[in-house]
């Protein structure tokens, strides 16, 4: 009765195999080797035949070699049966092919993915070089944005400081004597010293004088700085001599000095007089002729 053959003894077989191949090389490597050494110890063949004894030494290792021929040539035989024996419907060796051709399959997808990842990793460092780039111009912008923030906060608060609102009142006609106040250079400055008492000449220079008239102009140096303090002092001023119910005061106000002029009319409004505004440039002088009737708020 027959058994079938294992997994175990397909493997002795395929070991055996192999085992009888590599002597069967290793005999043939030697003969190869000894006969090579023979011809170069016999040397080259005469022209004429020379009759020479042969040393018993020589034909016992001539029967030697042809021996181990015969030895070879049987283990190759055997191990060619059994090699039949073992795959005699070829599949062994169709296996054998299919092995070596899935092994060089798989060295060719081993470089192909070598170059692939190589590909895909200089493709990673392109795009992380990008997004970099692109990181550093978006703090960029959003230092540019912060910036044009700042600015125009500051655009704004200058423009909110230099804003100049006017409140524009009926006007009534005064009957009122006028006590001049004159804004130029950021400061404010007093015409006369107090009623009859004629024009303040510390502050003024006198350009002209011809009769009853005078034409001056203030002085950059003199005159007081519009701030809370000396807006004090000038209501003080005014209510000490000029009385709110015999004068009215009249703001001549320079464009240089136009954001100080709310400053100074509210100040006015708050000490209880009435005003008029007189506008002027660089070319206006100031004279104390008598002026027509004056219209006030």
């Amino acid at each position: 009765m027959s058994r079938k053959r294992s997994e175990n003894d397909d493997q002795d077989s395929l070991e055996l195999l192999l085992d009888t191949v590599s002597n069967v090389f290793g005999g043939v490597m030697f003969l190869t080797l000894l006969a090579a050494l023979l011809i170069i110890s016999r040397g080259t063949a005469p022209t004429e035949p020379v009759i020479e004894a042969v040393p018993d030494a020589t034909v016992d290792s001539t029967a030697l070699v042809d021996a181990k021929i015969r030895q070879v040539q049987a283990a190759i035989k055997a191990q060619q049966r059994t090699r039949q024996q073992l795959d005699q419907d070829g599949t062994l060796k169709a296996q054998t092919d299919r092995l070596r051709s899935l092994d060089q399959t798989l060295s060719l997808a081993r470089r192909h993915a070598s170059r692939t990842e190589s590909s895909k990793a200089k493709e990673l460092k392109a795009l992380q070089d990008q997004l970099a780039k692109e990181s550093e111009n978006e703090s960029q912008i959003d230092q540019i944005k912060r910036e044009v923030s700042e600015r125009m906060k500051r655009v704004n608060a200058i423009r909110s400081d230099t804003e100049r609102t006017v409140e524009f009142r009926p006007l009534n006609l005064s009957m009122t004597d006028e006590a001049v106040i004159i804004l130029r250079y950021g400061r404010w400055y007093m015409l006369e010293n107090g009623p009859g008492e004629g024009i303040n000449r510390n502050d003024f220079f006198v350009l002209k004088k011809s009769g009853v008239m005078t034409r001056v102009t203030p002085k950059p140096h003199c005159g007081t700085e519009v701030n809370r303090q000396t807006l004090g002092e000038l209501t003080s001023q005014l209510n000490r001599k000029y009385a709110t119910g015999q004068f009215h005061v009249l703001i001549a106000v320079w464009d240089d000095s136009f954001y100080e002029f709310n400053a100074v009319k509210d100040a006015v409004k708050a000490a209880g007089y009435n005003y008029r505004t007189l506008p002027c440039d660089s070319s206006t002088r100031l004279t104390n002729q008598f002026a027509a009737e004056s219209y006030v708020q």
